[in-house]
């Protein structure tokens, strides 16, 4: 699914790439893996991407990862495919499968088949 840019600041790009390039050397901050190299694990070429990860402000108030106008560094992690998806399925994992059905039923409705109720 295409990303909806309006949700992002307009420097976003600027952003993201100053996270993963320059504070994160082109390596995922989390396990280490190297842009454009095979993923340790998967073997996968790596993207580096840049997650937000709800982190709490300053005075307290609780940060929400949803927020992508919320581009504090220590709320941004420059991360590799899999780790942006292994965190996002640990917190999101009912949100992801609703998502998911929802983008299935509407690519068959896209495909003129019979359209039914969800379970």
């Amino acid at each position: 699914m295409p990303v909806d840019r309006s949700r992002y600041p307009a420097d976003w790009e600027q952003i993201s790439r100053r996270i993963r390039f320059g504070r994160a050397g082109g390596r995922c901050e989390w396990c280490g893996a190297e842009h454009g190299r095979p993923h340790p694990v998967t073997g996968s070429r790596v993207v580096l991407t840049c997650a937000h990860l709800g982190t709490p402000h300053a005075d307290g108030t609780p940060g929400d990862k949803h927020d992508k106008m919320d581009v504090r560094d220590e709320n941004l992690a420059a991360l590799c495919q899999r780790c942006h998806l292994r965190y996002h399925l640990r917190y999101d994992i009912d949100e992801h499968i609703a998502n998911r059905r929802l983008n299935a039923r509407l690519r068959q409705i896209a495909a003129g088949q019979l359209s039914l109720p969800l379970p």
